[in-house]
Parts: structure tokens; C-alpha cells; sequence
């Protein structure tokens, strides 16, 4: 099949395979998550998912669905609320008056001179860098100990076999693995848009990140994001394009484009279809347009995910683990940086990711398609 052909027709591979997912679930079904940093509320008769409350105390007399978490802050629960899950209060009390939530349904931990805020804080931060550096090498070495076994063995030389033989069938099982990570941001769509199940998370990382807000960090964080998209990545996009085609790697270019050009279209596309509003509470950027997946994460996975394996793939472990690590923590800080500037909830964040990573994955088949292709001795 021709590139072009083959590409519209991954494109509307995409469309078919999300279309339903947002139609199935087009109907919200569970009560929203709430996150507040001050005193709050609930009322009798409402209902709530989750309740997640810092600095602030939290009086309840409605339903919580999932269970509520106070960090230095106290709970008051009134008679004929509905606790369902754990209460957690890091640094303040309780006060259950209900009589339908059992004691051993909590867990509190009194106040102390140092507030459990900048400790919680630290440690996500701590977690988040830690994870971020040691996943790439936790995920080399899985693969490196699970090619000794001897079913992936044969499984790899039965791809390899394959990859040589038959190139079109090894990029079909590649889009496959592919089409799987579509799969998975079906579903956080429709988590996200239609049941808002990621609503806690979303408020719960927003109030993470702005938490250091300075203007000092301002700064930082837009120039950050300009890395994926603007001037500064257009002088990036270029530089990198010249190279390749100053040395002639026909192949490496074309996938290079398609895989930006692919991912910018197909980010249009998700927009138009979801439709999700951005973020109102604040935004220190202009941010035009729907908010679901964030174009910014999508599109910089695919440019800098394809030049770092353009870069590393013919070199040492070592060579590759730097790579992968320094490209995620540049995607991550342009996906974070989305956040704090008010222009994307998190979880637009993590659906671009997933969206992204899954045009990546094609378009890396491609140039390997290519390659093949042009090696192959002519019969």
C-alpha cells in the first residue's frame, strides 16, 4: 500500500476505533470529585464522589462515594451523611456524629509544628523525579532479562523472521500494539469527558504544581512549553529536518514528518471530537481551542519520541537509557508546564501522552518498513 494511502487509512482506523467509545459513554454516570485548598462543605443530599480537602476543614452531611482525605485540616461528619471508603486526615481531627460509618473507617493523624502539607508536597515531587528517571531502566532491564526466557526467545526470532519476510505483516502487528494504547485513551476519554472519574486527579496535581507558583517559575514554565510549540520549537523542528536532510536520510525525514504532521492532525481531530472546555479557574497563556488531548504533549512525544530513536537506536544500552530519559523528562516538564499555565487539566496531559505515543509507535514502523525496503536485493 502507498505511504499515503496507507496513512489515511490509519487515520480513519482512529477515528473508528474512538467514535464509539465517546458515543457508548456519552452520559455521565457518577457524581463528580471535588478538591478544595479552604473550608467546604456538603451539603444534605448532595452527593459526591471523592473529597479531597487541604488546608481547609471539611463538614459533611450528604454522601461521599469513595471516601475523604483532609491534610492539615479537620472532618466533621453530621448525622445521616454516607461515608462510603477510608477518611484520612494527615494533621487534624475527626468528628463523626454518624452513627452509619463505622469507627475503623478512619485513620487520623493529629496536628504537629510542621504542617503535613510541604512534607506531602516534597514527597510526591521526590516520587515523581525518582520515577521519571528509574522507569526508563526498570523498563530496559525487564525487557533485557525477559529476552533470556525461552518463550519470548522464540517469539522475537518468530517477529524477526517476519520483519524480514514479510514487512507488511510486521507493520500490521506493530499498529495492532498501537491501536492497544488507543484503546487505552478510549477509555480515559471517556473516564475523563463522560464520567469524570479523573476529576480528583486533575485538581488534586493542578493544586500540586501551582502550589510553587512564583514569577520566577512563570518564566520558566513558558519557556518550557515554548519547547512544544511556537517559535522555539519551530527553530528545533527545523534544525533537525536540515540535518537529516543535509546527510541525505530520505527515510528518517519522512518519518519525521509523518510523525509530526500525523500527530498535529490527528490531535485536531480528538479536539473536534470531544470538545472538552479548558480549564477557567486561571491561565497565564493564551490557549485557543478545546482543552482534550493536549496538543502540546501529543505532538512533542511524537517529534522529540522520533528523534531520540533516530539518535540512539544504532547505539549502545547505555546511549539509549540517556536518551529516553532526557526526552521524558523534556516531554514531562512541557506537559507539566501546560498545567501550571492554566491551559490543560492534567489528564488532557496523559490522553495526549497516550495518543501520542501511540502515532510514535506507527511511525517508528514505518521508517523500519523503509529501511527494509530499501536494503532488500532486488529479484
Amino acid at each position: 500500500m502507498h505511504p499515503k494511502k496507507l496513512l489515511i487509512a490509519v487515520i480513519v482506523i482512529m477515528l473508528g476505533t474512538t467514535v464509539p467509545a465517546a458515543v457508548r459513554h456519552g452520559k455521565a454516570g457518577e457524581d463528580d470529585s471535588v478538591f478544595s485548598h479552604k473550608d467546604i462543605y456538603i451539603a444534605s443530599g448532595q452527593r459526591v464522589e471523592q473529597l479531597l480537602v487541604s488546608t481547609g476543614n471539611a463538614v459533611v452531611a450528604g454522601t461521599v462515594r469513595e471516601g475523604i482525605m483532609v491534610v492539615d485540616g479537620s472532618s466533621t461528619v453530621l448525622p445521616g451523611a454516607k461515608i462510603g471508603g477510608k477518611i484520612i486526615v494527615l494533621g487534624g481531627s475527626l468528628q463523626n456524629e454518624s452513627a452509619a460509618m463505622p469507627d475503623n473507617a478512619a485513620w487520623v493523624i493529629p496536628p504537629r509544628e510542621t504542617p503535613y502539607t510541604g512534607t506531602l508536597l516534597a514527597g510526591l515531587t521526590l516520587l515523581l523525579i525518582t520515577g521519571l528517571v528509574a522507569a526508563p531502566y526498570c523498563i530496559w532491564l525487564t525487557f533485557r532479562l525477559a529476552k533470556r526466557a525461552p518463550v519470548v526467545m522464540r517469539l522475537s526470532n518468530r517477529l524477526l523472521d517476519i520483519q524480514h519476510r514479510r514487512p507488511v505483516l510486521y507493520l500490521g502487528i506493530t499498529f495492532a500494539v498501537s491501536a492497544a494504547m488507543l484503546i487505552i485513551f478510549s477509555v480515559l476519554a471517556w473516564k475523563t469527558i463522560f464520567r469524570q472519574a479523573a476529576g480528583v486527579f486533575d485538581n488534586a496535581f493542578i493544586w500540586m504544581v501551582r502550589y510553587f507558583a512564583s514569577p520566577d517559575l512563570d518564566r520558566i514554565m513558558v519557556a518550557t512549553t515554548n519547547l512544544g510549540s511556537g517559535f522555539s520549537f519551530g527553530v528545533v523542528v527545523v534544525v533537525a529536518a536540515a540535518i537529516l536532510a543535509i546527510f541525505r536520510r530520505w527515510a528518517e525525514l519522512k518519518g519525521l514528518i509523518i510523525c509530526l504532521l500525523g500527530g498535529s492532525v490527528l490531535n485536531v481531530i480528538l479536539k473536534q471530537l470531544f470538545e472538552r472546555a479548558r480549564p477557567e479557574d486561571f491561565q497565564l497563556v493564551a490557549a485557543p481551542g478545546y482543552s482534550f488531548p493536549s496538543g502540546h504533549a501529543m505532538v512533542s512525544l511524537c517529534f522529540y519520541g522520533m528523534i531520540t530513536y533516530l539518535i540512539v537506536r544504532h547505539r549502545s544500552w547505555h546511549w539509549r537509557i540517556a536518551g529516553v530519559v532526557t526526552t521524558t523528562v523534556l516531554v514531562v516538564a512541557i506537559g507539566i508546564s501546560r498545567v501550571y499555565l492554566g491551559a490543560h487539566y492534567p489528564s488532557d496531559v496523559v490522553a495526549g501522552y497516550t495518543a501520542g505515543a501511540t502515532w510514535l509507535g506507527f511511525s517508528v514502523s514505518l521508517v523500519m518498513w523503509w529501511e527494509r525496503e530499501r536494503i532488500r536485493p532486488k529479484m
